[in-house]
């Protein structure tokens, strides 16, 4: 077939091809910029998994340390009682030594003024005394000498010797899911009241909730200044203290919040179902609203937006409202204000206000 004749059949619709060219970069881009994330995401795994194997090191050598100490002082009480021991004996032979020796002078006194009857008493004395000394060698003299020997656990360095290492390390892989459109419609079917109130407690105020991959549910109780970690069923398994002008949090990794507390953000980590605090980032400005996206960190401080490195460098100041002041406006008319400057920045999925 000739070229004229396919050009007469075949659609030549330029703007579509480019079209879907354009598409097709846009998806590209989208994908080499995940991968991007994904070996900082990486590394940060790689730190935060170094942290924990240098932790682990540090319990084993703590509970070494632990061992050590009591084995130590194990044979220092063995060391104290056999030297008390050793003293007792020593104490006796200088007390019959010393008796022996008056013996020894009374009966050169005597022998010298022959007096028969003193000579009698003093024999009779002398008797008993070297007799309580033979027993007394007999029974001591017909021990071993004594020391003090240690023997090592073989069992520990067996055990240590059959490990590979201090843990296992593994590949984890998790999708990622795309951000629906902000018109969207989310349909609920149904509720239930969930009790978060621990001892202590007064009436409980959830200002912001969190759910982690591990399907984990933190809430940010500000009336009573905590955070709350709940377990799949619902219940409260940890909590930890943050300041009462605690705002909102958001997810940085699969088993790290950032909080906003006054000027700073806090993070918060979950390990073994225990809340534990990690570094703080200070800043010059409150905190108010945060969000996390592709390694950069999105805060709001009352009418600007500012986008930081995970470190706390500023990268740029995104936005800033000039038209009003929040002097006298309620609540809510700032929470509407942070969620559509954090909204207004494409693809941010993990955001709070």
């Amino acid at each position: 077939m000739l070229l004229s004749d396919l050009v007469k059949i075949t659609s030549t619709d330029l703007n579509k091809v480019l079209v879907t060219i354009q598409t097709s970069l846009a998806e590209l881009k989208k994908l080499q910029d995940n991968q991007k994330a994904n070996i900082q995401s990486v590394q940060i795994s790689y730190d935060e998994q170094l942290h924990k194997i240098q932790e682990t090191r540090k319990k084993i050598l703590a509970a070494l340390d632990m061992l050590e100490k009591k084995t130590l002082q194990e044979m220092t009480d063995t060391l104290t009682k056999l030297q008390a021991s050793l003293k007792i004996d020593v104490d006796k032979c200088s007390t019959l030594g010393n008796e022996l020796k008056q013996l020894r002078d009374a009966i050169q006194d005597i022998n010298d003024k022959s007096k028969q009857e003193l000579s009698f008493i003093a024999s009779i004395k002398c008797k008993d005394k070297i007799q309580q000394f033979e027993n007394y060698l007999k029974k001591n003299f017909a021990q071993l000498k004594s020391s003090i020997t240690f023997e090592p656990n073989s069992e520990i360095m067996q055990y240590l010797s059959k490990l590979s290492g201090l843990g296992k390390i593994e590949h984890n892989t998790q999708s990622f899911t795309a951000v629906g459109s902000a018109d969207q419609i989310i349909r609920i079917d149904g509720k239930s009241d969930i009790d978060v109130h621990i001892q202590g407690d007064s009436t409980c105020h959830i200002i912001d909730i969190c759910v982690l991959p591990s399907g984990e549910v933190l809430v940010l109780d500000n009336n009573n200044n905590n955070i709350k970690l709940l377990n799949q069923d619902y219940q409260v398994v940890s909590h930890c203290s943050v300041s009462d002008a605690a705002q909102y949090m958001c997810q940085i990794t699969a088993s790290e919040v950032g909080v906003t507390v006054r000027a700073e953000i806090q993070f918060i980590k979950v390990n073994n179902n225990q809340l534990v605090k990690d570094r703080k980032l200070k800043f010059q400005h409150k905190c108010n609203g945060i969000a996390f996206h592709q390694e950069d960190l999105f805060v709001t401080s009352r009418r600007s937006l500012y986008k930081y490195s995970l470190d706390g460098k500023l990268v740029s100041k995104l936005h800033h409202d000039y038209s009003d002041t929040l002097t006298g406006k309620n609540h809510g008319d700032f929470i509407s204000f942070n969620r559509n400057i954090l909204l207004s920045q494409q693809g941010s999925p993990n955001y709070a206000v």
